[in-house]
Parts: structure tokens; C-alpha cells; sequence
């Protein structure tokens, strides 16, 4: 008996269609996700999917012996002393005390970066912070070493011998990864995992090694963290030295906890917000270069946008020492004085300096100069013209300050103020001046012991010297300008252009300045002394409204070929 098949209603084509974009376009979303899990993966430090996301301190280092002896080249003979024996210090350091030695043992079969990560304390000291390690002690006891393998017949010889000489942790593996102990001369043993064929770890702590598998095998690894590989991809880096990740809350917390003095929780502010910092280093040709990026994670917080700064490497003089330029100073002094970013880092308070101000000249900031300060702005400290050479030289503060005026009827108006105060107030007396076509007004102390000046430039620029001759140097325009230093060049020639400000020092020029009442003593030696660093140049760059970035340089002086460094198993050096 023939059955009758019952009719199978067909779907409507547009049900087909969209049920067949669906499954494609979730395979291609499935293909996609995974995609972009490996390329950041690639774009993140070797090794990032076995780092916990919770990690404060990750730093992956160039395995390259080259590049290291490009940077050893820089600096004195002493410095470069200095810096080799800091190298040979830490070259070993987790490995020596096991009887393992880097170009032994690890060298030959390692990938192009080895990466190191600082966890948090699984068992923090009393009076420390939870779950964060002392900073002295977290490069030898909190970190977990990942070991990208490049060569994997040349590690299994290498290193897979003393493995296989080395006893079980525990007698079962960790989800799947046999854990082993290298023993050797320290107390503390090192423990080691083989992850794949790819990656190996070596820890000092097995917990610390067991939460890197956990990431490993699908936890949550740095991979995860939000931001991290966004911020990574923004670097344009090809050839780093050192690749870092700091967890900027945790590493404040760190330090504020460690400091003597305490640090003030005004100061702290800045950086508790929630928020990360990754960077690149790499070696140049006249010295080191730094680019970072540090974002917001989520929340209402959010970075000002606008790059605004690019007049005033023009305005200051080449002659400059020292200065400060941003985008907006309106906006610079709401940071200052909320202690956001670096400015929480300033010797000044905020409220401190409007007090001061209000003091000395019966104005407010907020009333009468920040509402027509809602422009491009700089503080330079220059370097004092020479005096008459039969007279001995006087101190000089040597110090300008220019704003673009955003409303310079106002401006002209806060000025008014200020003369009458300087006439009543403290007796100076107050001409004006023609400097090459720029009407400026002087006011000079009794006895000609301080001479001040202000005046206007082209395009609403504002500016304010104090120090004798401080304003020939800025008016009507510099004879050569701070663009066109060469040190000032390539200190920050590489960062974007429109930025939102710069920093730069000269601390050659620092170190040899004379009569100048602002400037501190200088360190002359040491590695970040003057003897070694000609100068240093910051730039900060807004790249979205969560996101900056920053360029550094360090111009280095040159020293002379290095030699080899010594064995571990070399006497140390006379000193």
C-alpha cells in the first residue's frame, strides 16, 4: 500500500536567503573572530595569550644581541660601565641561581622577544597592599618568564635535556602540561612548562606558572584586556628594543605604598583612574626612543580632544633651555588643577599658585586670565643674554611665558590691571618700549634689580618675560627659532604633526648655564645625568577622546666601541 507523502511546504525565499546569511555570515564572523584573537595574539608581546589579564608590569625584551650592543655604544666611559654592569646584573637573574646561563641555555633556540610578566602577590606581606608584590622583589619572585621557541631541535638539545633531568612538581600534569622543578643552587627552586611546541615558561612560584596555563588554556589573558591590543597596533615601531604593558592604577598603588615620604592622595588621583600605558623603545642612531600609548578603559572619563599645538617652537628662541607648550591653557590648567594626567606629578598645587597670584597682585585667575587663555601656550626657560663683560654677571630668571589670546580685549584689560599694581603696590616703573615695530611694556624694580615685560605678537600671541633682555630675545620675533635647534629637531621630529604639546630639555645647555635663578642643580653623572643625555624631547598626541599618545627621545652621547660582556661566571670588575 502506497503511502501518500505528505507535502512539504516550502519556506518563503527570503527566509532561505536570510537563514543562508545568517549561517554564512556567521562563519565568517566565527572566521573572523578567531582571525583577529591571532593577529593580536601577533601584534601583542610574544606569548600574551599565556599572561593573566590581571598582570601589572609586562615587558618583552629584543633577544637580539645587536641591538643591545647599539645601545651599550651610548654614553661616557663610566656610564657605560655603569649600564653593562646593570646588564650582567639582571642578564642572569632568574636563571644563574639554577645553574643556567642565557647564551647557554636560552639563546640559541629563542624567539625574537622573550617576555616577562609581574603578577599580582599570591601572598603579600602584611603591610602591602593586596595582591600587590613589593617592587624590589617582583622581578625575582612575581614574574613569569614566556619563551617564545623559535628553533625547536636546538631547545629540545639545549634545555629539553635539563628538563628531562628535572623532577615532576607534582605527580599528575596541570591541566595537561607536565610542571617540572630545575634545581639548583638557590633556596627557591624554578619551575618550567613546555606549553606547545611554540612557547615554554619558567616561573620562580608554581602558582604563578599554573594561572599563566589557566590563560593559556582559555582564562583570561592579556590578550583579553581591553584596550591592550588597540593600543599595541597603534605603535609604528618595526624594530623595538623592549615592548612594555603597565597597568598604571596597580603600579601607583605599588609605589605609593613603598614611598618615603608617603605620597600625598592628592597626587595619586591621576593615576588611579582605570587605565593602561604600552609602549615601544627602540635604539636610533644618536640615542633611544620611546613610543607609548595610554588609553581609558571603559567609563565616563574621557580624554580632551584637539590637537592645537603648533605655533609656539616657533615663537621661543633657539636658544631655549627648557619649556612646556600645549593646545589649549584653559584646558591644562582644568587637568592641573583636577590632578589628572602627569601635571599631578608638578612640585605646585593648583590652588596654591592662584592663591600666590591673588596675593601678590589682587587678581583672580579663574575671573580675570583664564577666560581669554583658551588657547595654544608655552613656558620657556631661556638662557640669559650675556651681560656687559666688565661687570659681574647678575642672576637672571630668563623666564617667558606666551598665550593666544582668545579674546584679547580682555587680555589688554587684565594688563591695564596689573600696571596699576606694579606702579601702587610694589613702586616699579612702567614705560613702553619699541622692539622692531612690537610696542612692549617694561616694568623695572627700583635699583634695576628685576625688569619684567609683556607685549603682543602677530596672531594674538601674548607674551610675558621676566629677566633683563628677556624680551629682546622673543620680540618681535626670535633671531632663530626653537624649530630650527637641531637638538629640538631630533628630539621630536618623529611625533605627529598638529600635536597637542611638547617638552623639551636641553640639559647640556642646562648643565652649563650660569646666573639663572630657576634652574635647579642638575645630576651631573650617573645614567640619567647630564654627562650622558644631551637632551630629551616629549610629545603628546590626542588620537581619540580614549586615547593618547606620546613620542619620547634621548639624545645620548657617544661613547666608545663596547667589548664583550662577561660570562656569568666571570670575577666581577674592579671598580
Amino acid at each position: 500500500m502506497v503511502q501518500n507523502k505528505p507535502l512539504l511546504k516550502k519556506p518563503p525565499l527570503p527566509l532561505l536567503v536570510a537563514a543562508a546569511l545568517l549561517f554564512v555570515g556567521g562563519g565568517i564572523l566565527s572566521f573572523w573572530v578567531a582571525a583577529r584573537r591571532g593577529q593580536l595574539a601577533r601584534t601583542l608581546p610574544a606569548g600574551a595569550n599565556a599572561i593573566p589579564a590581571d598582570a601589572l608590569m609586562v615587558v618583552a625584551l629584543s633577544s637580539d644581541e645587536a641591538q643591545w650592543r647599539r645601545l651599550r655604544q651610548f654614553g661616557t666611559e663610566a656610564t657605560q660601565a655603569q649600564f653593562d654592569q646593570l646588564l650582567v646584573q639582571w642578564r642572569d637573574r632568574l636563571l644563574a641561581e639554577q645553574n643556567l646561563t642565557f647564551a647557554r641555555d636560552i639563546q640559541p633556540w629563542v624567539g625574537p622577544e622573550i617576555t616577562l610578566a609581574v603578577l599580582p602577590d599570591t601572598a603579600p606581606a602584611a603591610d602591602l597592599p593586596p595582591s600587590l608584590p613589593a617592587p624590589e622583589l617582583a622581578l625575582r619572585s612575581n614574574v613569569v618568564m614566556v619563551l617564545p621557541i623559535a628553533d625547536a631541535n636546538r631547545a629540545q638539545s639545549d634545555l629539553g635535556e635539563r628538563l628531562g633531568q628535572a623532577e615532576q612538581a607534582e605527580d599528575a600534569p596541570y591541566r595537561g602540561v607536565t610542571l617540572q622543578q630545575l634545581e639548583g643552587q638557590a633556596d627557591a627552586p624554578l619551575y618550567a612548562a613546555v606549553l606547545s611546541a611554540e612557547t615554554a615558561l619558567l616561573s620562580p612560584q608554581l602558582p604563578l606558572l599554573k594561572r599563566a596555563i589557566d590563560a593559556y588554556r582559555g582564562g583570561e589573558s592579556l590578550v583579553n584586556r581591553p584596550g591592550v591590543g588597540k593600543a599595541f597596533e597603534q605603535l609604528t615601531e618595526t624594530r623595538p628594543l623592549a615592548r612594555f604593558y603597565v597597568d598604571v592604577p596597580a603600579l601607583a598603588e605599588t609605589v605609593a605604598a613603598n614611598a618615603d615620604p608617603p605620597i600625598a592622595p592628592s597626587r595619586l588621583r591621576a593615576f588611579q583612574t582605570p587605565r593602561g600605558l604600552v609602549g615601544a623603545v627602540a635604539v636610533k642612531n644618536r640615542g633611544v626612543a620611546l613610543q607609548g600609548v595610554s588609553w581609558l578603559e571603559p567609563g565616563a572619563q574621557t580624554f580632551a580632544t584637539g590637537n592645537q599645538a603648533d605655533q609656539m617652537p616657533q615663537r621661543l628662541p633657539t636658544g631655549t633651555l627648557l619649556a612646556v607648550s600645549g593646545g589649549d591653557f584653559q584646558q591644562f590648567w582644568e587637568d592641573f588643577q583636577a590632578g589628572e594626567q602627569f601635571s599631578a606629578l608638578f612640585p605646585l598645587q593648583a590652588d596654591e599658585v592662584a592663591l600666590g597670584l591673588q596675593s601678590a597682585t589682587g587678581l583672580s585667575l579663574e575671573e580675570n586670565l583664564l577666560p581669554w587663555m583658551a588657547g595654544e601656550f608655552a613656558v620657556g626657560v631661556l638662557s640669559p643674554p650675556a651681560g656687559p663683560s666688565d661687570t659681574p654677571p647678575l642672576p637672571n630668571p630668563a623666564l617667558v611665558l606666551m598665550v593666544k589670546a582668545s579674546d584679547r580685549e580682555a587680555a589688554t584689560a587684565t594688563f591695564e590691571q596689573l600696571d596699576a599694581v606694579m606702579t601702587s603696590r610694589y613702586r616699579f616703573a612702567v614705560d613702553t618700549v619699541d622692539m622692531g615695530g612690537v610696542p612692549v611694556t617694561r616694568w623695572t624694580a627700583p635699583f634695576d634689580s628685576l625688569v619684567m615685560a609683556y607685549g603682543w605678537l602677530e596672531g594674538d600671541v601674548a607674551f610675558f618675560t621676566v629677566g633683563q633682555g628677556i624680551a629682546d630675545l622673543v620680540a618681535p620675533s626670535p633671531g632663530r627659532r626653537l624649530a630650527e635647534n637641531n637638538l629640538f629637531q631630533a628630539t621630536t621630529g618623529e611625533a605627529p604633526r598638529p600635536n597637542n604639546g611638547h617638552f623639551f630639555a636641553n640639559l647640556e645647555a642646562l648643565s652649563e648655564a650660569e646666573n639663572n635663578l630657576l634652574l635647579p642643580p642638575l645630576p651631573q653623572e650617573g645614567l640619567l645625568g647630564s654627562e650622558a643625555i644631551e637632551a630629551i624631547g616629549v610629545t603628546a598626541t590626542v588620537l581619540s577622546d580614549r586615547q593618547v599618545r606620546y613620542d619620547m627621545t634621548a639624545i645620548l652621547k657617544r661613547g666608545d666601541r663596547p667589548a664583550d660582556l662577561p660570562s656569568p661566571d666571570a670575577d666581577p670588575a674592579e671598580p
